[in-house]
C-alpha cells in the first residue's frame, strides 16, 4: 500500500495502480484502497471509475475526501460542496489538512489558505506530507505559496539544506 502513495505521488500512475490492485487482491477490506485507487484515476483523468471506486471507501474521512475531487472533477459542484460540508461539520479538527487539498484542487486558494492556517493550529499531521502532496498544485504559483512551506521548514531550500546521507551495507 505504501509503495502505491509513493508511486502516485511520483506520477507513476501505472505502477501505482498495479501496486494497489495487489492490495485489493491480497486485503479486499483493507481501508484506503478504494480511495487510494480512485486517487490514481482521477491522476489518469478518468473521473466517472474515480468516483465508483471512492463510492466504495469503507473510511468515511477518505470517502468523504475523494468525493469532494471526485465529484469536483466531474462538475457537480453541489455534491462536492455536500461532501465538503459534511467533513468540514464532522472532521474539521482531525482532517483540515485533507479539506485544505480539497479546496486548492476545487481552485478556491483563499479557502484553501484559511485551512492550511487551520492544520497549523490543529497540529495535523498531514502537514508533514505537503512538500510531494500535488493536489496542492494549483497553489504552486500563488505568492502566499512559499512563505507557508518556509514558515513549516518545507520550503525547497529548507528541505535541500537537510543532509541525508545513506550507507549501503556491503
Amino acid at each position: 500500500y505504501r509503495m502505491g502513495i509513493n508511486l502516485l505521488r511520483s506520477d507513476r500512475l501505472e505502477e501505482a495502480m498495479a501496486a494497489f490492485e495487489t492490495v485489493r487482491s491480497l486485503s479486499p477490506e483493507r481501508i484506503g484502497v478504494q480511495y487510494s485507487i480512485g486517487l490514481t484515476l482521477l491522476r489518469q483523468n478518468r473521473p466517472e471509475a474515480a468516483l465508483r471506486e471512492i463510492e466504495q471507501e469503507p473510511w468515511e474521512g477518505l470517502r468523504l475526501d475523494g468525493l469532494i475531487l471526485a465529484h469536483h472533477a466531474l462538475g457537480q459542484a453541489a455534491q462536492s460542496d455536500s461532501a465538503l460540508a459534511v467533513m468540514i461539520e464532522g472532521l474539521a479538527s482531525r482532517w483540515s489538512y485533507n479539506i485544505a487539498y480539497g479546496l486548492a484542487f476545487r481552485g478556491e486558494a483563499d479557502r484553501a489558505f484559511e485551512w492550511l492556517e487551520k492544520a497549523l493550529r490543529y497540529h495535523d499531521a498531514g502537514l508533514d506530507h505537503i512538500p510531494n502532496q500535488y493536489l496542492f498544485a494549483s497553489l504552486y504559483d500563488d505568492p502566499r505559496w512559499l512563505p507557508f512551506l518556509e514558515s513549516i521548514g518545507k520550503s525547497p531550500e529548507q528541505l535541500a539544506a537537510i543532509d541525508f546521507e545513506v550507507t549501503l551495507p556491503e
